[in-house]
């Protein structure tokens, strides 16, 4: 074993590899296109839902003039919220007012022309303004469970925010017109807070706190980039050990190399090495377009030293899929055979392994062969190093791992690429 004889098989296997263009393809154009549809398609945050709603006024009180608070005022809330997003203001309610008429209302809910129904019920306005119980009845369209728990939530929060701000307003009113010289010290105080206990017995606040690496599209770019990194890994270093042998026999090359001063290993060492550089190109093909499209990814081995294990990582994950290719050549009886059988596999692998699908989405027993996959334990670490910035405790716990399982494969692969040597000689 010699390592100019190494180094020259390489070098032939990159030149060759970069006059094909099918190979070409699967290493440079494939994750181009992907991630192309992947940021069009995908890595947008989903925008806010707006919910078209009916507004029926069974109310007879709703234009009564001396009343603080009426129904149509509710209505006129409901026009004017609005979320802030990226790309501007988005109205939450497409309101539609049908007067008085409730059945007209429901047959277009029944007919899929709004998401609900607002119905305030007689006397809502009256009762409202001074201080009583005010009904309403909320009819939500069902058929679509995502559409009904979003117009039902967005609803309820509308309400209960409105019903919250009505009972502070009472409360401040009833605590003004308190007789102080009538009351002991303190006891208005206590009052009021009994009060405020009677309208709140649970006083609950919800806050939204998102990752900042995944707020918009930058982080999502970054999450799908290093998804596509991961697929290279897979797709490519399948194909790689797949093809390694039985390609070179089908150009009828394996013997003359074999004649040549040439060993087993050299062959072997050559070739994976030109692999890797291969797979080395795809991965900045796939970063470098990534970030071309303004995607969040961090590299500051400087500053994190988890950003320098980074090649590390890309280097097993490599040899991890280069040698589980060499097995899968062991049933291959030509190139397109081996390529074949390496694309089948590695395609339902990265949707199934949560490379490029995230893993929640999984049903339970994916999730289990996922989290246990050891390309996912590196693609895992790279996303929370490359996207979060995460620090050494995204990577040690899973580099003993992926360390064994890069052996593992790659000492596999190596028996088996002995086996199909000999088969093919």
């Amino acid at each position: 074993m010699g390592l100019r004889a190494i180094l020259a098989i390489a070098e032939r296997d990159v030149r060759s590899t970069a006059k094909d263009k099918m190979a070409l393809f699967w290493i440079v154009a494939f994750p181009i296109f992907m991630l192309t549809m992947s940021f069009l398609l995908w890595a947008n945050p989903m925008p806010p839902v707006t919910v078209k709603v009916g507004i029926v006024y069974e109310d007879t009180t709703v234009n009564w003039g001396n009343l603080t608070f009426t129904a149509k005022n509710i209505t006129d809330i409901m026009k004017e919220v609005y979320v802030e997003t990226e790309e501007g203001k988005v109205k939450v309610f497409n309101v539609v007012e049908y007067g008085n008429k409730t059945d007209e209302a429901l047959r277009d809910l029944k007919a899929g022309k709004l998401d609900a129904v607002v119905v305030y019920l007689d006397r809502f306005s009256v009762n409202a303004s001074y201080g009583l119980s005010a009904k309403a009845e909320i009819y939500v369209r069902g058929g679509d469970a995502y559409t009904e728990q979003v117009t039902r939530a967005v609803l309820t929060q509308f309400f209960d925010e409105l019903s919250d701000r009505i009972a502070e307003a009472r409360i401040e009113v009833m605590e003004q017109n308190f007789p102080e010289d009538q009351l002991p010290p303190g006891q208005k105080q206590m009052i009021v807070e009994w009060m405020k206990g009677l309208a709140w017995p649970v006083n609950t606040t919800i806050e939204t706190v998102t990752p900042e690496t995944l707020m918009g599209k930058a982080g999502l770019r970054g999450w799908f980039t290093i998804a596509m990194t991961g697929v290279q890994l897979l797709m490519s270093g399948l194909a790689i050990g797949a093809t390694m042998v039985v390609e070179e026999r089908d150009r009828k090359t394996l013997r003359r190399l074999m004649a040549a001063p040439i060993g087993p290993w050299d062959l072997l060492l050559g070739k994976t090495l030109s692999g890797l550089v291969w797979l080395g190109i795809s991965s900045l093909v796939c970063i470098g377009y990534g970030l071309a499209w303004g995607a969040r990814i961090y590299w500051h081995p400087l500053e994190n030293p988890a950003h320098a294990l980074v090649p590390v990582l890309l280097l097993m994950g490599g040899l991890m899929m280069t040698g589980l290719g060499l097995l899968i050549s062991m049933v291959a009886k030509t190139s397109k055979g081996a390529s074949g059988l390496a694309t089948a596999i590695g395609f339902p692998l990265m949707f199934l392994t949560g490379i490029w699908m995230p893993k929640w989405m999984l049903p339970r027993p994916l999730r289990v062969f996922a989290n246990c996959f050891p390309l996912t334990m590196i693609v895992d670490a790279l996303r929370a190093v490359m996207v979060f910035d995460a620090g050494l405790e995204a990577v040690l716990p899973v580099l003993p791992w992926t360390i064994l399982a890069t052996l593992v494969f790659y000492g596999l692969g190596v028996l088996a690429y002995k086996v199909v040597l000999r088969r093919s000689l």
